[in-house]
């Protein structure tokens, strides 16, 4: 989940018109990785429709009939981003005590998310509250019920899973222990490098806390 990946590629202009059933999908990946390298070039209050419509080389008709509004096109991108760190997850059936799943699971997740592209999507959300509040709501439960999601179902399978309600209980208790820290130093230009390399301590210890809570 490089930032990399999102940079702007000479792309071939398609021909005018509207695109084939065919085409839709690529219409529509054009269109989001035009907008996030847009938004995270100028922030969300700066990059317009028009000229994520001319870097995706599509129409303005059909970007603007998939997305009347930039608030829509931002939260699409938001949604993108989760899904796309959770795929790379791929959390699978854990094993151990409750401290193991929670190190196991929850390294994972820290990893996955304090990457650069992660973390400038949430710099751009925060930067636009004041304007733009609704969208830093919704920008800020996507991210965070995406990450308990995370913890829960790593706690819900495996050697004695825990009950659905519990397990969230624990996701939220944990994201806001261990990953909001890191995620705020982040925010304000520690180094990834450095917080990845607390990410280790950092989740054992409040693994290791929320365990014994729940003796």
């Amino acid at each position: 989940m490089k930032q990399d990946r999102f940079k702007h590629a000479a792309l071939p202009r398609p021909k005018p018109g509207r695109p084939r059933a065919d085409q839709a999908g690529d219409v529509e990946r054009r269109i989001h990785e035009a907008a996030t390298a847009l938004f995270l070039e100028q922030g969300f209050g700066r990059a317009t429709l028009d000229q994520i419509a001319e870097r995706a080389h599509v129409g303005k008709t059909t970007l603007y009939s998939r997305y009347a509004t930039k608030e829509a096109l931002f939260e699409a991108v938001v949604r993108k981003c989760v899904e796309t760190f959770l795929q790379e997850m791929d959390i699978v059936s854990v094993q151990g005590t409750l401290e193991q799943k929670l190190v196991r699971v929850g390294t994972e997740l820290a990893q996955a998310t304090l990457t650069p592209y992660v973390v400038s999507i949430m710099r751009i959300t925060l930067a636009e509250t004041n304007r733009f509040p609704e969208i830093a709501k919704e920008a800020f439960r996507l991210g965070f019920g995406a990450c308990v999601q995370s913890i829960a179902a790593g706690l819900s399978g495996g050697e004695e899973p825990m009950d659905a309600e519990r397990a969230t209980g624990v996701g939220e208790r944990f994201v806001e222990l261990a990953l909001h820290p890191l995620y705020f130093h982040a925010f304000f230009g520690d180094d990834l490098e450095h917080l990845n390399d607390r990410i280790s301590d950092d989740v054992a210890q409040v693994a290791r806390m929320l365990s014994k809570d729940l003796e």
